[in-house]
């Protein structure tokens, strides 16, 4: 099991040295959302590459259809430029006005998935909240072997699916002052 954190332009000033020697092993960096870069994006990467971390990155969706879903995937392709992310790319998935428009977030997530795999990405998955993803929001049995990313701050990951790959289980992990989401690996 390994520990580590998602970070966002929210997240600036990290002492990394700091996150280093509190065993985190791995970041999941947000790229971006609705086409355009966030604004921390490449001081974490390299930040993150700099102290020898695993690197994912995520994409904070704003889809709401399929087309929109596909030019997320495809701008997301074009942001990734230093080859395959390690720890996976993540369609981050929990936006209610997305479930208030009434599309089918599943096809959406499929749509994505399915979009970055014919770039050649062999781990791309769903990040949503545990609810989203056991309420009907989203269907996992209509993704195949879609790889998870699970939001459930709880003492245990409640979400029972075999492609349950992390588990981001507190928005506060405290590390040299600073709260972040903590999230391990499952499995």
């Amino acid at each position: 099991m390994m520990k580590g954190i998602d970070i966002s332009a929210w997240q600036s000033g990290i002492d990394w040295q700091a996150m280093k020697d509190a065993g985190i092993e791995f970041v999941i960096i947000k790229i971006g959302q609705g086409g355009r870069l966030d604004e921390m994006f490449q001081d974490h990467m390299q930040n993150a590459a700099a102290f020898g971390m695993k690197i994912g990155v995520y994409v904070y969706s704003v889809a709401r259809s399929l087309e929109e879903a596909i030019a997320e995937a495809d701008w997301t392709a074009t942001q990734i430029q230093t080859g395959l992310p390690e720890m996976g790319v993540w369609y981050d998935v929990e936006d209610e006005a997305i479930a208030q428009s009434g599309v089918d977030i599943t096809a959406l997530c499929a749509a994505f998935v399915m979009r970055l795999c014919t770039y050649g990405f062999n781990l791309v998955g769903v990040y949503s909240s545990y609810n989203w993803l056991t309420n009907g929001n989203i269907q996992p049995e209509r993704l195949g072997d879609t790889p998870y990313w699970c939001a459930q701050y709880n003492h245990e990951c409640n979400f029972e699916n075999p492609n349950l790959l992390l588990w981001q289980y507190t928005d506060s992990l405290n590390i040299a002052g600073t709260n972040f989401d903590g999230n391990m690996t499952v499995g």
